[in-house]
């Protein structure tokens, strides 16, 4: 679908993204989304996603769902408001470090384990599952959107290592098309417009630094 009606309202909330590690984080896009509400999703959305087995959440967290399943990209909604220093850093961290998934299991990190932080800790393990404290939730009014392509072998170790296989991990694994990052973060944005109202407040960050090259079947 198109995405030419995508534009940038203003710019209020700008979060400053620090990619640490491109080897494990290639490219790596985020965008703010402010004045949303969070509720339940309109009856199309909520049937697209049961039609294939999913049980909807809300309406943000249903459109990152949706374009995961129409694009193959997946996404990731962290609450803005969350989001200590205004900063997300995308590192790995100190082995033996705590964190709680969003499943309420506190996991021993590994310092192979690429994690989206604040300036004060991890609230995601890259590409594989989304951290308790930093989720969206009924309160959320903003949110940062990641769209992002991690190295394959580093999502399959983290994924292997905790015993955690989710449809985001399932796709990064396998490697997802690194030139649809950006088109599906505007793809998304626009959805979550028209599903939970809200306007854009910052620029797309998209940090790229070494172009993936197509893949050439030599045969």
């Amino acid at each position: 679908p198109s995405t030419s009606s995508f534009r940038i309202d203003n710019r209020t909330l700008k979060i400053d993204v620090n990619v640490k590690d491109n080897a494990l984080a290639p490219r790596y896009c985020g965008i703010t989304i402010s004045n949303l509400k969070v509720g339940t999703s309109p009856a199309w959305l909520q049937n697209r996603l049961k039609a294939i087995g999913l049980t909807p959440k809300n309406n943000v967290v249903d459109v990152t769902n949706y374009v995961l399943h129409e694009l193959g990209q997946p996404l990731h909604a962290f609450d803005a408001n969350k989001i200590k220093g205004n900063k997300v850093i995308v590192k790995t961290v100190a082995a033996g470090t705590k964190f709680t998934t969003l499943d309420d299991v506190e996991r021993t990190l590994d310092a192979e384990d690429l994690m989206i932080c604040h300036a004060e800790g991890p609230m995601c393990i890259a590409g594989v599952f989304g951290g308790k404290d930093s989720g969206v939730t009924e309160d959320t009014t903003s949110i940062f959107l990641e769209s992002a392509y991690f190295n394959p072998v580093s999502v399959r170790k983290t994924a292997k290592r905790h015993a955690l296989n989710t449809d985001a991990s399932f796709r990064f694994e396998r490697g997802i098309d690194p030139n649809i990052t950006k088109y599906a973060l505007r793809r998304a944005a626009l959805l979550i417009q028209k599903t939970a109202g809200g306007v854009v407040t910052s620029d797309i960050d998209d940090i790229y630094p070494k172009k993936i090259e197509d893949f050439q079947d030599k045969h």
